[in-house]
């Protein structure tokens, strides 16, 4: 009888176990299934032996029969140890036939032949366990089989059908969080690199501009050509570390700006002048890498440039209970009023803001807006989170 429920419920198990949503499964092979935690389904069992034989017991006193609550419990008890003990073979074969594998005819059709099987091999196990028991029926095993299967037929086939569908929903459960997983992970995956295609973006803008500069004072200038190949090596060092989801503290991030100014101080000499200015709490709060340096640049070259008479930038943090806020303001041309070789392509800012919602989600805000009477004034908002790093007094 068992090795006919076994090769009926292996049907279709070279195919494994297949899902979609909502009734069919992802195709796994059997030896990927999810385990189940046998504790807790013999915890089940015994709840329910507890509550049938409760129920017998309760019956039995209505209708005036002597049967004790020992005895209630213990044939209650050897009916749901057969099924515990009918459970794995049930597993398998409910779980590689799951809703979805054929039409719904067949599909009822063959877990009604192995319902059918189930109930009769639950039958044989309860005449046995009672004979083992001690509470055997007239007339031998025989007579007993045919007995509790004409009795509980109905609710043997009831009962495997429950089993078989609580085990496809918790695999079904397990594979769609196991899916819930994956997608989070490639998202995470692909959110990674289109930061760093960004990055990439940013990084020859920067460079080829310094580079243009520094070629410029050669002749002229070779000592403030040296000083800010000096600056340059110093900041692209900097640059080829960088991690788009790795944070520092603010006071590092400020020293990497500061670079970055002085290698633009160089370029413009008078025309431009900067101020940063930061307590010591929002000096220790955590900032993403890299994070005001697009920022500054766009000031600067879409700002400050297209001025004749040059301009100011200023940088300013401070902790605002829970949140750490930045502003960058300059006094330039202001949004939208670049001449068209200098207007930008939004690279920057974009790189900025997504970063900002990977990082912090809708924890954080990005605010751009014009100053009166020009000027551009960008406001950085996010949760304040003290580093362990001594505060570093900054060269302005």
């Amino acid at each position: 009888m068992l090795s006919f429920i076994v090769r009926l419920g292996c049907l279709g198990s070279e195919r494994g176990i297949i899902a979609t949503s909502p009734f069919r499964f992802y195709s796994i092979p059997m030896s990927r299934a999810p385990r189940v935690d046998w504790r807790f389904i013999s915890l089940c069992a015994g709840i329910l032996a507890f509550l049938f034989g409760t129920q017998t017991w309760l019956n039995a006193l209505e209708t005036q029969q002597e049967v004790s609550f020992g005895f209630a419990l213990l044939r209650a008890g050897s009916a749901w140890a057969g099924w515990l003990m009918l459970a794995p073979l049930i597993f398998r074969a409910g779980g590689t036939n799951p809703l979805g594998t054929d039409s719904r005819i067949r599909w009822v059709g063959k877990h009604l032949w192995l319902a059918t099987a189930f109930a009769l091999a639950h039958s044989a196990l309860q005449a046995v366990s009672r004979e083992l028991l001690g509470i055997p029926i007239a007339g031998g095993l025989i007579a007993a089989f045919v007995t509790i299967l004409g009795v509980n037929f109905a609710t043997d086939v009831l009962r495997y059908s429950l089993i078989s569908l609580a085990y496809q929903a918790f695999v079904y459960h397990k594979l769609v969080r196991e899916r819930d997983r994956e997608a989070a992970r490639l998202q995470l995956d692909l959110a990674e690199a289109k930061l760093a295609a960004l990055e990439g973006r940013l990084r020859p803008h920067f460079l080829f501009n310094t580079l243009n500069a520094i070629a410029a004072l050669i002749r002229d200038a070779p000592s403030a050509a040296e000083a800010m190949i000096g600056q340059l090596s110093d900041l692209l060092r900097a640059s080829l570390k960088a991690d788009p989801l790795r944070e520092v503290s603010l006071a590092d991030e400020l020293a990497l700006v500061e670079q970055y100014l002085a290698i633009e101080h160089a370029r413009f000499q008078e025309r431009l002048t900067s101020e940063l200015v930061a307590t010591d709490e929002a000096r220790l709060g955590y900032v993403p890498h890299l994070i005001l340096q697009p920022i500054v640049e766009n000031a600067v070259r879409h700002g400050i440039a297209p001025r004749e008479t040059g301009g100011r930038i200023w940088v300013k943090a401070e902790q605002a209970g829970d949140r750490l806020v930045v502003v960058v303001e300059d006094d330039g041309v202001g949004i939208g009023n670049a001449p068209r070789g200098l207007a930008g392509s939004g690279v920057g800012l974009g790189s900025v803001k997504s970063r900002l919602a990977h990082l912090y989600g809708s924890d954080q805000s990005l605010h751009i807006g014009t100053l009166y009477p020009t000027g551009t004034r960008v406001r950085i908002e996010i949760p304040y989170r003290a580093a362990d790093t001594p505060v570093v007094e900054l060269r302005v």
